[in-house]
Order: structure tokens, then C-alpha cells, then sequence
């Protein structure tokens, strides 16, 4: 069954940005692990997982978030991840993006939308 309110499906959404606190970078699908996060080793700044301010729109159910991150030199991003903590944590969800190469140090602008529909 579909969730019939536009307020009962923004409290969904809401409730995903309230765990999802902080995104990763992956140079492949980070799959329903986590699998395949950047090293935080190498780069000046060095990559490191960000934290997330989810910016719920109007009750439709969907909330979105901006997050930059530091890339090292030699890198392809290719996921993106979502997770309750800086380091460890729990893996809350992810997927592809559009791939990027880095033949040197830059940074990486991942735009994420959550929708319950």
C-alpha cells in the first residue's frame, strides 16, 4: 500500500534525513554495505566523510541535501553513501553517481534527493 498522506510521507522522509547524518564518497557502488568507501589517507585536505543537513521541502515527502567533499589526486568517484556516524557506524543506504575522475586534488559537489512516494 502506497502511503496516502503527503504529511505521513514527509514524516518518512524527515525520518530517513534524521538517520542519514553523514554522506561518503565510493569509487564504485557502495552496494548495501557500504563497500568500496574513499581512503582517508592521501590529499591535502584528505577525503573524509561529511556531515549532512537534510533540508525538507514542502510536505511532499521529500528532503535533500548539498555536501562537498575533498578528493585526492588519482581518485574516480562513483557512489555515493549514507551513514549514523563520521567513522563506522551504521550503513543506512547508497548507490551510483555520475562518475568523476580526479587527475589531481579537487573536490566533489554530491547533490542527494530521498523521495517517499
Amino acid at each position: 500500500m502506497a502511503i496516502q498522506t503527503a504529511q505521513g510521507r514527509e514524516n518518512l522522509a524527515i525520518a530517513y534525513g534524521n538517520s542519514a547524518t553523514y554522506a561518503s564518497l565510493h569509487t564504485a557502488s557502495p552496494g548495501t554495505t557500504g563497500a568500496n568507501e574513499l581512503s582517508t589517507t592521501g590529499g591535502s585536505p584528505a577525503y573524509a566523510r561529511k556531515q549532512v543537513s537534510w533540508s525538507p521541502g514542502s510536505v511532499d515527502g521529500t528532503v535533500t541535501a548539498t555536501v562537498v567533499f575533498d578528493v585526492p589526486t588519482g581518485i574516480t568517484v562513483a557512489g555515493a553513501g549514507f551513514w549514523t556516524a563520521v567513522t563506522g557506524g551504521t550503513y543506512i543506504d547508497g548507490g551510483t553517481v555520475t562518475s568523476q575522475a580526479f587527475t589531481s586534488q579537487g573536490t566533489y559537489t554530491l547533490t542527494a534527493t530521498f523521495t517517499v512516494s
